[in-house]
């Protein structure tokens, strides 16, 4: 894959970490409240929302640059994790068009941890870390 492929590529996958992750830091009050409300013993402190933020915001813009990106990849992959549990429980919805909605935030976070993993495994079939 050329060199500029592999920039846009990098750079449109970490969009999403950039933004979410400067939103995150900016309004951590209700992700944070959420996110104690789905992970029982997890303290709602906007500062834990803040790291977090401050996490997608440097893998995501180290990995849009090509500084370590596999890492960069592996620490957006892991934070999916929990983000997509938390944020995007469809199973619980009741209404068909909420439940749909979450779905497909579900699936596009689903989505993106492909997209991760996948640059994970072509930078190290490359020889990179």
């Amino acid at each position: 894959m050329s060199r500029l492929l592999r920039l846009v590529a990098r750079a449109t996958l970490s969009a999403i970490f950039i933004s979410s992750g400067v939103d995150l830091i900016q309004n951590p009050v209700g992700r944070t409240k959420r996110a104690a409300d789905a992970l029982p013993g997890l303290p709602e402190l906007p500062m834990i929302g803040q790291i977090h933020g401050a996490t997608m915001l440097a893998a995501g813009a180290s990995m849009a640059v090509g500084i370590l990106p596999s890492l960069s990849a592996g620490v957006l992959a892991a934070s999916l994790i929990p983000n997509t549990y938390v944020g995007h429980p469809f199973w619980k919805e009741e209404d068909p068009g909420a439940r749909r909605l979450q779905q497909i935030q579900f699936l596009k976070n689903v989505g993106l941890f492909g997209g991760l993993i996948a640059l994970i495994l072509e930078q190290h079939g490359r020889g990179t870390r």
